[in-house]
């Protein structure tokens, strides 16, 4: 999957989920089937994807936009991070 992030806050981001191949797509079109907005598999892609971008970044929220490719992502920094700022 590729990712495209735009940055809403200091604690959220848009993210969209983007396939890259039939096999995907088709994992994408079984979730819109699904719509369980709490489903694991698709929650971790948009981890995946706000890592990408922050890896000091802990989602905390996912609010779909459009099921099942954009969600507006809150998170907060991992203490560690801050820590490491100090």
């Amino acid at each position: 999957m590729k990712y495209h992030y735009q940055f809403v806050s200091k604690t959220k981001v848009r993210i969209e989920v983007i396939p890259e191949d039939r096999k995907e797509s088709s994992l994408l079109e079984a979730l819109l089937q699904e719509n369980e907005d709490n489903n694991l598999e698709l929650t971790e892609y948009f981890r995946k994807g706000l890592s990408t971008y922050n890896g000091d970044a802990i989602l905390t929220k996912t609010n779909f936009m459009k099921y099942p490719k954009v969600a507006l992502c809150s998170f907060e920094i991992s203490v560690e991070a801050i820590e490491n700022l100090s």
